[in-house]
């Protein structure tokens, strides 16, 4: 189980680098997820990802920093269910329209989110 988190951290490490590298790669990717209903596929992807972490917690290193990731990844999954999408697809949006620096500097966190899952594994 925590080489499933570790991957997962890997995966969020690396998008986390190519969006700061490339701020248009992350709007797209913001595109992508506004499109339709697939912010609800994200909501559920978050959803199961909080609950992988929740239940692989007690076979991590540092146990409670995986176990509030996961906690926050549930709630930010049902977060995306109880706003609606329309209120999403807004929040989405608003994000995308950010300068450069302001897209990077979401992309640094989203790396260093990643990192922690890594290192937290």
């Amino acid at each position: 189980m925590p080489t499933l988190v570790k991957i997962i951290g890997v995966f969020i490490t690396t998008i986390g680098i190519l969006s700061l590298i490339f701020p248009k790669n992350a709007r797209s990717m913001m595109l992508f997820w506004r499109q339709g209903r697939n912010l609800y596929a994200a909501g559920a992807i978050r959803l199961l990802f909080g609950c992988l972490f929740l239940s692989s917690f007690r076979f991590a290193r540092l146990p409670q920093v995986i176990l509030t990731l996961g906690i926050l990844l549930c709630f930010g999954g049902l977060f995306i269910f109880i706003l609606g999408l329309e209120k999403v697809k807004a929040i989405v949006a608003r994000v995308e329209k950010k300068p450069d620096p302001q897209i990077r500097l979401l992309s640094l966190s989203v790396l260093v989110f990643g990192a922690l899952v890594v290192f937290s594994a």
